[in-house]
């Protein structure tokens, strides 16, 4: 029996509806489901349960094809290939139904003919032209549109092989945002003629040949509600955001302006420590000068920095790049530094050389923010994951307040993001953000660069700290806000 009944035994109620719907042979009145569309938070068991409901069809009916999508073919390939347990563990015995794999193309073939191939919608014109009887879309709020409407819409349309079931299509979800998925399950449960969105399973109206399913982790008991306590315990500690709660956990379509990083409200958090305490308790010193040096008509912003607090500050229009190195060097002077980091797209480089040459021995970080960062799976360049390291370092009361006006209207504009087709963070670009702000945000930028850079310090010990101070600045720390 596939699947097996231990798998059916350990299935929830919101996924039985689904297998339930699924297998219900249609009638005049109520024609047989093809479209299937689940709107569930993290953890609810979307990709087993449609992996294992392929494979199923695919034992069911000799030579038919089910393809299961991701949104890039790495992810599926990292998600579900070569996961110990998501498809392998879903798999028949192989006495009962004997199955090869080819690693490659990630295609599993049956002993009756059938097909289960996994890949990726990143590149659509290579899946042009292949045939179904079912598709998976997983994380279909990340796949571009236009590989259901223009590949895969045509092969559902297309006549049933006889004997077998009518093609089909599915789509799960955990929302980013209000995008075409959404407008989807919208149009599936019929809101716009009287439907509601369900939030513990089926829609109480559909669409003829649909099924929509929507879960928010308050309703479903998926998860314990003692970690869902923690969650929330973690978005007043500032490791977590309400956003970020409210869109994994509570399947909430977050607006993009609701993607922002850091928020007024983050920003004015800061000023809950008594950060004259902290700093004389500090063992250690790190300083930087941050500079993005604009020119045509930008402003050159420059900060310098020591631990979590801007100590000096300048923007001005310099039009030459011996004029940025000459203020540059002459704010680290100020600031008791030889650290440097520079924007060096564009003129920028020019400026990096300036003081990489210069005889003091300056020790210079370059940073392009068009460039791969450290974490490439969460982060679609260096700018993305910059902002979100400042933003983590003020959601755990890291840095002190940021006391320039503008350059806090700047860092909200600024951090400002989507999520691409293949799940990663990136920020608004800048062109935007000056549409916002009436201006480039070089201020809130600069501010960026230093926490980043910063980081890479190496530190002074303060020989004026005892052991005794050292050892206890965390628990100082915890008992200084107000």
């Amino acid at each position: 029996m596939i699947p097996d009944q231990k798998y059916l035994d350990m299935l929830d109620d919101h996924e039985l509806e689904v297998l339930d719907a699924f297998d219900t042979p249609g009638t005049a009145d109520n024609p047989v489901i093809q479209y299937f569309i689940s709107e569930w938070h993290r953890r609810a068991h979307k990709t087993t349960l449609w992996i294992r409901n392929a494979i199923k069809e695919a034992c069911r009916y000799p030579k038919s094809k089910y393809v299961y999508v991701l949104p890039t073919k790495v992810w599926a390939r990292d998600v579900v290939w070569d996961d110990p347990v998501m498809l392998w563990d879903s798999l028949p015995d192989k006495a009962e139904m004997n199955w090869k794999k080819n690693d490659d193309k990630m295609l599993i073939t049956f002993a009756n003919g059938s097909m289960l191939k996994f890949g990726g919608s990143d590149k659509p014109d290579n899946i042009r032209g292949i045939d179904a009887d079912g598709v998976v879309f997983d994380e279909w709020a990340l796949h571009k549109k236009m590989v259901w409407g223009e590949i895969f819409r045509p092969i559902i349309a297309g006549k049933t092989k006889k004997g077998h079931r009518k093609r089909w299509a599915a789509f799960i979800y955990t929302p980013k945002g209000e995008n075409h998925a959404t407008q989807m399950f919208n149009n599936a449960c019929m809101l716009s003629e009287g439907g509601e969105l369900p939030t513990a399973g089926i829609a109480i109206k559909t669409k003829p040949k649909w099924f929509a399913s929507r879960l928010i982790a308050d309703e479903s008991g998926i998860i314990e509600q003692t970690e869902l306590d923690e969650m929330l315990l973690e978005i007043e500690e500032g490791t977590l955001t309400q956003v970020e709660y409210d869109q994994e956990m509570q399947c909430r379509r977050v607006t993009d302006e609701e993607r922002t990083l850091i928020t007024s409200a983050l920003l004015d958090r800061l000023n809950s420590v008594n950060w004259d305490s902290v700093r004389i308790t500090q063992p250690e010193i790190r300083r930087i000068v941050a500079i993005d040096p604009a020119f045509g008509g930008d402003i050159c912003a420059m900060k310098a920095f020591e631990n979590g607090r801007v100590v000096d500050e300048k923007q001005v229009n310099w039009t030459m790049t011996h004029e940025v190195v000459f203020e540059a060097k002459e704010m680290a002077r100020r600031s008791g530094t030889k650290n440097f980091i520079v924007d060096c797209i564009g003129n920028g480089k020019g400026v990096s050389d300036g003081l990489k040459v210069d005889t003091a021995g300056y020790s210079v970080q370059e940073f392009n923010s068009a460039n791969k960062c450290e974490n490439s799976k969460k982060y679609a360049n260096k700018k993305a994951q910059a902002v979100n390291w400042a933003a983590e370092e003020m959601r755990k009361l890291l840095v002190e307040p940021v006391k320039d006006a503008e350059t806090r209207r700047q860092l909200v504009a600024l951090s400002r993001y989507k999520i691409t087709n293949s799940g990663k963070m990136i920020m608004q670009p800048n062109d935007e953000c000056k549409k916002v702000i009436g201006c480039s945000p070089d201020r809130g930028l600069v501010y960026v660069y230093g926490r980043w850079g910063i980081r890479g310090v190496k530190p002074e010990i303060r020989e004026d700290i005892t052991s005794r101070e050292r050892s206890g600045r965390s628990k100082q720390i915890s008992a200084m806000s107000v």
